[in-house]
């Protein structure tokens, strides 16, 4: 009987903290600076390119972009609002990361071009692409800009 006596304080005392530690989750607060660290995170990288058209930045960007959208899908979020951002988050990036995959292939295409006729095809062609790649990374990014506003909006209720 003293021996079960002895033993029901530490295992009350474990159990306790199990359900605590359980239970606890992460706040929105703590949910909301790791959504934004990230979004900020790939808002910095197109900044940070924006104006460099060469290919290997072209294509490093685009890989960068698809790797935070994959991290932003990672993240492990209870709050709705933020589960919604997170979402149109991951598929603005992933869609600015595509166009730039397919401009960084029409850049190469109109590089591989020879200097003929059909060479000189090959480059309109090229350019075709790359402008209407352009044009949906460029829509893309209006759409996260819009939702990184309203993130931050509504992660600063919070404070």
């Amino acid at each position: 009987m003293k021996f079960l006596g002895k033993s029901i304080a530490p295992i009350l005392i474990v159990i306790c903290c199990c359900v605590l530690a359980v239970s606890c989750g992460e706040n929105r607060e703590v949910q909301c600076t790791k959504l934004t660290e990230l979004v900020t995170k790939g808002n910095d990288l197109i900044d940070s390119q924006k104006n460099r058209n060469d290919l290997a930045t072209t294509k490093k960007l685009a890989n960068n972009l698809n790797s935070t959208a994959k991290q932003l899908e990672n993240l492990n979020l209870t709050d709705s609002n933020l589960k919604e951002f997170q979402q149109q988050s991951v598929k603005s990036f992933r869609e600015i990361g595509q166009a730039l995959g397919d401009i960084g292939k029409a850049l190469e295409a109109g590089n591989r071009a020879p200097t003929s006729r059909e060479g000189q095809e090959q480059i309109q062609t090229a350019q075709v692409n790359i402008a209407k790649a352009g044009k949906r990374a460029n829509q893309a990014a209006q759409s996260q800009d819009t939702v990184t506003e309203k993130l931050i909006d509504y992660c600063k209720a919070d404070r």
